[in-house]
């Protein structure tokens, strides 16, 4: 019986699920892009701060391999996308996604950018014997990086069988949801990090993972009855989301003041 249900069920998601809920025919169209909306908007606002406090406080919330790994997904996902578009008489999802992962690719080089500039002593200088990191020195193992996270990225693309980059999103709101309250433990201090990020890092992960989220409404692959490990995997992480709260707020204080502007809270 258990094998009969679980056989009911579609064992992947197909591009049909895809092409019929973002569709403007679909009578739900309205509340599905609302949560479309916020996913998206969650994924913005976690990079404004990035931008704010590697700006103002000179050190970023997320670690150089989260910048890495998120460019050669937003790249290659861009150019999926976009693909996709393409063969389906250019659908307006898919050159919206395209479009919005074009963006945030800007976002990523910006970070980079900064960490190759302002940072990379605090991320590299242990490396090296007087601590101290060339520019190109950084900009190399930043080069080497992003080859190994495309290959990374596509290889479990494929293994995943994921032609339309749904679950590897999934994957990447998992990785923000636990790794940058671990890095801000790890550097024992505030400074880079903030209290607000960590606020809408927890919202942001807590709409990725009710049971109304967006992969749910684009396929029954992702309802609960057909696989339940995406909802396991979704408490694991919003406990995590929690814990960077708990955690952020026990770390030895910022300074008031980077350069005569306020803290970020």
């Amino acid at each position: 019986m258990i094998e009969q249900l679980y056989n009911s069920y579609p064992t992947d998601y197909r591009l049909q699920d895809l092409l019929q809920t973002f569709s403007f025919s679909n009578p739900h169209i309205g509340f599905v892009l609302t949560v479309a909306g916020i996913t998206f908007l969650m994924g913005y606002l976690e990079y404004m701060y990035s931008f704010a406090l590697v700006l103002w406080e000179k050190s970023a919330p997320f670690p150089i391999w989260m910048h890495t790994f998120y460019f050669a997904h937003d790249s290659t996902g861009a150019i999926v996308f976009a693909l996709a578009a393409l063969a389906n008489n250019n659908f307006w999802f898919f050159w919206s996604a395209s479009g919005a992962l074009m963006v945030w690719n800007l976002f990523e080089i910006f970070n980079l950018y900064k960490a190759i500039t302002v940072e990379r002593n605090e991320i590299w200088g242990h490396l090296y014997p007087n601590g101290q990191v060339t520019v190109g020195q950084a900009f190399w193992k930043v080069v080497v990086q992003i080859i190994m996270m495309i290959a990374i990225v596509n290889l479990f693309r494929a293994f995943m069988h994921d032609p339309y980059m749904f679950k590897w999103f999934i994957f990447t709101n998992v990785i923000m949801a636990i790794f940058p309250g671990l890095y801000w433990e790890q550097r024992k201090t505030q400074t880079g990090g903030s209290m607000r990020l960590a606020i809408v890092i927890f919202i942001g992960t807590l709409n990725s993972f009710i049971l109304m989220n967006m992969w749910a409404l684009s396929s029954h692959y992702f309802s609960m009855a057909a696989n339940p490990w995406f909802y396991l995997i979704g408490i694991v992480s919003i406990a995590y989301s929690i814990r960077s709260l708990w955690k952020y707020r026990q770390l030895p204080a910022k300074p008031q003041l980077f350069n005569g502007k306020k803290r970020i809270w």
